[in-house]
């Protein structure tokens, strides 16, 4: 068993980080925090995270992989704020399912564009009425000539209003038993037009959050990921496995800061006529908290390398999401209670914190919806569909 870093990932460790101090939270800080990034803010992020190989870090070599691997796309989750990294993540699952999914003409026109940093990617999967269920999808696509004509609402497209490409699962029907058959379509804003409403969140809010519009919105039959056709479900899984992970790692960022605030605080604020860091209820705390942080931190690596492996870890991948994101809606909320009233003061950073966690926590799928497939991968039994 080895818990380090390959020198390789250590040097990409100290190289984000350098950055994110650099030049990514000053980029951050000349936007308002509480609005959306602008698209040319976003391309700025994308473009400085391109050198380090992340967009291209999970697809193969001769389509432009980077070799960065799932490990190494988890170092630079875990170090750059997620209001950054969102956009290049949005980008990069759609260069990943794109390639597990698509044809050698339709990989060739969308990953290098995507990889440049010339376009932003979004997914659009999830549907007002339609959760965690993607089978029950309501978008058609239905066929007219050349063309698939896709008509439908999506909602909570991370990245949707500053897309250029948007990757759409859709229904095609029904199949004999009566299933949907549902397959990703890629649609290109500049030829397939569609619409995107930016929806205020509490948490993180310059990260982009859309409800998607497509209505008699016309792609090219050759944007149906080919051999898709009512097997979407494996294009979604085999992304979402080492998707959650890295969104785990999202998770463990926000707590350790609010670790790392809470130590400082604890250690200058007095009471009593002594420091509060040397109360028993306050050490237990923090000893709690550094706990659920590193915890979290070696679950994700785990599944992260397992997928480098070429395992299917369903099973640790839903763990690892489902535990950090626990961790971090608990670390931050005895963040605020360690800093007191003040907690909950604006000025004091434990505030946002606490918010962010709470926004991160859904992404990819809910905390319940993970236990459900920990509990499913345990018993070989379905607890849902």
């Amino acid at each position: 068993m080895d818990f380090e870093f390959t020198e390789e990932q250590k040097i990409i460790r100290d190289t984000i980080q350098r950055l994110v101090v650099k030049q990514i939270e000053p980029l951050l800080k000349e936007y308002p925090p509480d609005r959306a990034l602008p698209k040319e803010a976003c391309l700025r992020i994308v473009r400085l995270v391109k050198p380090l190989g992340v967009l291209a870090a999970r697809l193969p070599a001769e389509e432009g992989g980077s070799g960065l691997g799932n490990v190494g796309a988890g170092i630079i989750a875990e170090a750059v704020p997620y209001e950054a990294l969102s956009p290049v993540s949005a980008t990069q699952v759609v260069c990943l399912r794109v390639s597990l999914g698509g044809n050698d003409a339709l990989k060739k026109r969308i990953i290098p564009p995507l990889l440049a940093g010339e376009k932003l990617g979004a997914t659009a999967n999830t549907e007002p009425d339609v959760g965690s269920d993607p089978r029950a999808i309501a978008t058609k696509a239905t066929p007219d000539g050349n063309e698939y004509v896709i008509n439908g609402t999506k909602i909570w497209s991370s990245n949707g209003s500053v897309s250029d490409i948007l990757l759409v699962v859709a229904s095609l029907g029904k199949d004999q038993q009566g299933r949907n058959l549902i397959t990703p379509l890629v649609v290109e804003r500049d030829v397939s037009p569609y619409e995107a409403t930016e929806i205020a969140i509490m948490g993180v809010k310059q990260a982009h959050l859309s409800e998607i519009s497509l209505r008699d919105c016309r792609v090219p039959r050759e944007n149906l990921l080919s051999g898709a056709v009512g097997h979407a479900h494996r294009i979604l899984t085999a992304s979402w496995i080492s998707q959650r992970p890295l969104f785990g790692l999202c998770c463990v960022r926000v707590a350790r800061k609010a670790f790392e605030t809470s130590v400082s605080y604890a250690k200058d604020r007095r009471q009593f006529g002594k420091p509060i860091a040397s109360f028993q209820l306050i050490q237990s705390m923090l000893a709690e908290m550094d706990t659920m942080v590193e915890a979290s931190r070696l679950l994700c690596y785990r599944a992260l390398s397992l997928v480098d492996k070429g395992e299917w870890c369903s099973r640790e991948s839903s763990m690892a999401k489902y535990f950090a994101a626990e961790s971090a809606l608990k670390v931050t909320s005895m963040a605020v209670e360690i800093h007191g009233a003040y907690g909950i003061s604006q000025e004091f950073l434990v505030e946002k914190l606490y918010r962010d966690a709470r926004v991160i926590a859904f992404a990819d799928g809910t905390s319940e919806i993970q236990k459900l497939i920990v509990g499913r991968e345990i018993t070989g039994i379905r607890a849902f569909t």
